[in-house]
């Protein structure tokens, strides 16, 4: 009887142990597919052209997107929704905030994008951009973030300068550039030196800070004046195609590169 108690005691602990280990288990999948949904929704938002997402609850839930080549849109669960180009913002651009201002037949509306980390009330989400938009008065509190192509964090080997192709052998160095999106960070080589500096993706641009760069002599070829009049301290525009990386520079001219061991 003492033996029958005790396999049936273990039994029991056994089977609250598997419940125990699939609850826990299910826990991580759930985490796992809201990060995902999360990542899937951003990938189609930045697909479709919007490079700045912005949501909030407060006085009212309420999303704001911004496509810089098309149309800003707000839409609020108390009944407002705006749509406008972009080019009809006024712009004003001040050390860590960025605030747009139009004025519609419906009324004004001021846009305030803050360099403040936010975290959204409902989700728990957390942003690197704290966004207020004021319409009539009415003041709408929330939190943003620029969209960015996660493809883009990896290491590039240059492979052509417009359309023609690099010649390996008349560079020291294969230029590359390596992109950190968590640290906000770019590095690399423009074929005699190692470049530097900080980055922040704004959907399909790239904004450089100002990069530094070692001071070697060189005797071959290098891309240092690329780097310095076209890249280091511009925003640039990216976009990929047959898996290569595209920057299409401020004067117009193109830098393609290939991803490093492709």
């Amino acid at each position: 009887m003492k033996q029958i108690f005790i396999s049936f005691s273990f039994s029991l602990f056994a089977i609250a142990c598997n419940s125990s280990k699939n609850a826990a288990s299910q826990k991580n999948n759930n985490t796992e597919t809201f990060s995902s949904t999360n990542l899937l929704q951003s990938k189609t938002m930045l697909q479709s052209g919007i490079d700045f997402f912005a949501k909030g609850s407060q006085p009212a839930n309420w999303q704001l997107t911004i496509n810089y080549d098309d149309t800003v849109r707000f839409n609020a669960d108390d009944g407002l929704a705006l749509k406008f180009a972009y080019n009809q913002l006024k712009k004003e651009f001040i050390p860590e905030k960025t605030i747009y201002t139009v004025k519609l037949k419906a009324g004004d509306v001021v846009v305030n994008i803050l360099d403040k980390t936010c975290t959204a009330l409902t989700t728990k989400e957390i942003f690197k951009k704290e966004v207020t938009v004021n319409f009539n008065s009415i003041l709408y509190t929330g939190c943003g973030k620029f969209l960015a192509d996660d493809d883009l964090n990896s290491k590039w080997v240059l492979e052509k300068i417009g359309n023609t192709f690099i010649i390996i052998k008349e560079y020291n160095k294969l230029p590359s550039i390596s992109f950190d999106l968590l640290e906000g960070k770019v590095s690399g080589n423009d074929g005699c030196n190692n470049i530097g500096g900080k980055i922040e993706i704004q959907g399909k641009r790239i904004q450089f800070s100002s990069l530094f760069s070692t001071r070697m002599a060189c005797n071959k070829k290098s891309i240092e004046k690329i780097i310095t009049e076209q890249i280091s301290g511009k925003i640039v525009s990216y976009y990929f195609k047959d898996n290569k990386l595209h920057l299409y520079l401020p004067d117009d001219s193109l830098l393609v590169f290939k991803k490093a061991g492709s």
